[in-house]
């Protein structure tokens, strides 16, 4: 009677158990990284080991792509507000990183921040020098980051251009998807910011987090 009680148990368990969503897959590990946020304080692979998180990509000076990807990022944000534990710290961040840290400084961040109504406690900015910050995105995120002031990369003179310490052109084109990475740092998937991509990250977050 025991074992038939134990067996029903565990069966129970195991059907409650959220099935691992197709389109997580492992990408690879992201190099080691550190930048400030919005706070003044570190934020980086040390600060985020052990927690799944959320990254996009955005600069406060865009007024065009950026405006939609920050409020796509607030319907998020409220979307996983439910899902997180009451007390204790967030076991899920999201952390915008800024592709114009000569103007993105943390008081500037800050002050987006709070334009957009970001919890301080699950969603993060991030600046850092320019040259991290692109081999981030680019060799980490396998992602695209293209200036209008600059060659693009792979073409002569991209890596000695003089445009390193100039804010980052409104032409600029960079990601608008949110990629989700998981606690050791591997990247597990890319999805775009409308209703449907946000519906695939949740999906993404509450597996790799156990949500």
């Amino acid at each position: 009677m025991r074992w038939m009680l134990a067996g029903m148990l565990v069966l129970g368990l195991c059907a409650c158990r959220r099935e691992k969503p197709l389109d997580v897959i492992d990408l690879g590990k992201l190099p080691t990284w550190a930048m400030t946020a919005e706070d003044g304080k570190p934020i980086g692979t040390e600060q985020l080991l052990g927690k799944v998180w959320i990254a996009n990509f955005l600069f406060t000076s865009c007024q065009s792509s950026c405006p939609p990807l920050a409020k796509a990022t607030v319907q998020l944000q409220n979307s996983l507000r439910p899902l997180l534990p009451k007390q204790g710290p967030a076991p899920v961040q999201i952390v915008s990183i800024s592709v114009d840290p000569v103007t993105d400084t943390p008081t500037v961040l800050a002050a987006f921040a709070k334009k957009y109504g970001a919890d301080p406690q699950l969603w993060h900015f991030a600046t850092g020098e320019y040259e991290a910050m692109e081999h981030l995105v680019t060799d980490g995120f396998l992602l695209p980051l293209e200036r209008g002031d600059r060659p693009p990369k792979g073409m002569p003179g991209h890596d000695h251009h003089p445009m390193l310490g100039r804010p980052t052109p409104v032409e600029t084109a960079h990601s608008l998807r949110f990629v989700v990475v998981d606690q050791q740092g591997h990247v597990r998937g890319t999805w775009d910011k409308d209703e449907a991509g946000q519906r695939r990250v949740l999906n993404a977050v509450r597996w790799l987090a156990d949500l």
